[in-house]
């Protein structure tokens, strides 16, 4: 059984942490077919946006620590890998020039915060919880800290966090930055639509320029951040295509990039059973 699931449906490429049984566990295994299915995504020409999402109880537990009971002083083996191979991942999703969306249903450890955290949207249910304790056992959460500190929380909350271990509820998630919305479990498939769609109606390579710059410009001076951005509004004003849509907008129609988005199948998982039960 595949343990990462992946297909694509107007316009969106859908992928599913699919061994929701155990955790959605990370190990080379899972990390491999995590980062095969983003390669796949980025290639597909009508692919405009991502949603990762996952099955069963938990959105991810983290890595399987097994790999590192069985790991000796001098050879680490599979765990080595499953470490470079979750950093490349995370690399991978927030230097993507397609736009993620993160759907969050259930507990995020570890390296599921990590995987959330590079995303460029996050969604959550109310029941979702946040837990790093990889200290407990001698460990840090060394690859997630750059997602969480620099883009999420501020330093001495991310040392907090990492530190007390704290279990954190999504209301609390949500005051500190770690999503972006909390959604009913049931409006959760309404409010994901309703985000693609908007994603869809932005010119693609827009999207792609917005993620570009905010890297460009992270841990720049104020001043040279505005030059970086000056030059690239300068640059993005002379594409003719630009031009077309803000004319085709102010005279009422709809720029050549519009897509319309009506997936068939079902993009909240939690939702879709909860709609099962009441049935």
């Amino acid at each position: 059984m595949a343990l990462v699931e992946q297909y694509v449906e107007s316009h969106v490429a859908v992928i599913t942490l699919s061994d929701g049984e155990h955790g959605n566990l990370l190990g080379p295994e899972s990390l491999d077919e995590l980062s095969a299915a983003i390669v796949r995504s980025q290639a597909d020409q009508d692919v405009r946006a991502v949603l990762l999402r996952s099955n069963g109880p938990s959105f991810c537990l983290g890595m399987d620590l097994g790999l590192l009971k069985a790991a000796t002083p001098t050879e680490v083996g599979p765990a080595d890998r499953a470490v470079s191979l979750y950093s490349d991942v995370l690399s991978r999703i927030f230097c993507s020039p397609l736009p993620f969306v993160c759907l969050l249903e259930g507990d995020v450890k570890a390296g599921g915060v990590g995987l959330a955290c590079a995303c460029d949207i996050i969604l959550a249910t109310p029941g979702v919880t946040f837990e790093m304790a990889e200290v407990l056992f001698g460990l840090i959460p060394a690859n997630v800290l750059p997602y969480l500190l620099l883009l999420r929380v501020p330093a001495q909350k991310a040392r907090y966090l990492v530190m007390s271990t704290k279990k954190l509820e999504a209301e609390e998630a949500l005051r500190l930055n770690l999503v972006d919305e909390l959604v009913p479990v049931s409006e959760s498939e309404k409010r994901v639509r309703e985000v693609l769609r908007r994603l869809l109606r932005a010119k693609p390579g827009a999207l792609a320029d917005v993620k570009a710059l905010t890297l460009e410009m992270m841990g720049k001076p104020l001043l040279e951040a505005g030059d970086i951005a000056r030059q690239r509004l300068l640059g993005i004003l002379s594409d003719q295509s630009v031009t077309a849509g803000i004319k085709a907008f102010l005279e009422g129609g709809l720029p050549s990039w519009f897509a319309k988005f009506q997936p068939r199948s079902p993009l909240a998982l939690g939702a879709a059973k909860l709609r099962e039960a009441g049935r």
